[in-house]
């Protein structure tokens, strides 16, 4: 029969094992959505039609997608307080975003290098720690009314 002790330590086992699950589908489900991005764009006529391009995935799946996936790490506490660094991904991410798509098209147009723009991920990392920081309040809130 196994003692306190075992069950305890089977516990935080599957707890640990859960955690990094959750971790791999939301890095994945994130990672995605990124590739669909760049998808769209390049196969479907996002160059053709860049305006709308830009409003859907630009201003609405990837800043949307980012502060979801935030919010789910500060509210399922994800890395601790390890947590809040991951702004600098995101921001990366949506930084490449826009580099792998209207930058890259216009260096193949124009043969002309271009640098990625620093500005789009300072946005997404802005973005990112807004939604980590609603996830922490709300892990807070549920941990204050015991639910």
């Amino acid at each position: 029969m196994p003692g306190p002790r075992k069950d305890s330590e089977k516990r935080t086992d599957s707890a640990k094992h859960d955690d990094r699950r959750g971790k791999t589908r939301l890095i994945a489900a994130y990672l995605a959505i990124w590739a669909f991005a760049l998808l769209v764009f390049w196969l479907f006529g996002g160059r053709a039609d860049a305006l709308g391009y830009s409003v859907v995935f630009l201003w609405v799946v990837l800043p949307v997608t980012t502060l979801v996936c935030s919010l789910l790490i500060g509210k399922r506490n994800y890395w601790g307080k390890g947590k809040w660094f991951t702004a600098i991904p995101f921001g990366a991410m949506y930084m490449l975003t826009q580099y792998a798509t209207f930058s890259t098209a216009n260096m193949i147009a124009f043969q002309h290098f271009n640098r990625p723009d620093v500005e789009m991920m300072v946005g997404g990392a802005i973005l990112s720690v807004i939604g980590i920081g609603i996830g922490s309040l709300l892990r807070r809130i549920r941990g204050k009314n015991g639910t």
